[in-house]
């Protein structure tokens, strides 16, 4: 098995996005411009592997996973797209509930 060269231009790739870190196991190779990247950008590296997440499926009602569903997309416009405005908010939640909907039907 050969080894994968990680530069700036294709550092993003093998970032993990839940968790903003950039796990390097046996397989990948830093350039010193992706540990600026990573430096410059708050990513993590961690040597190793990265773990496997596990999914457990929590029997919910569908009431019950909408409101939770709602809460993250709130969270998200809030913490990782810095937008404070309630309106907005709101607009860009319904927005997304709606085109969700469409698309399990």
């Amino acid at each position: 098995m050969g080894k994968q060269l990680v530069g700036r231009d294709n550092v993003e790739e093998f970032i993990s996005q839940e968790e903003q870190k950039l796990y390097v196991g046996q397989t990948l190779i830093l350039t010193p411009g992706a540990k600026d990247y990573l430096q410059e950008n708050s990513i993590a590296v961690v040597y190793g592997e990265q773990p496997e997440t596990k999914v457990q499926s929590v029997p919910k009602s569908e009431a019950t996973s909408r409101a939770d569903l709602n809460g993250k997309i709130q969270q998200l416009l809030k913490g990782d797209f810095s937008i404070t405005d309630s309106k907005l908010i709101t607009e860009v939640t319904q927005k997304v509930m709606e085109k969700l909907e469409k698309l399990q039907s």
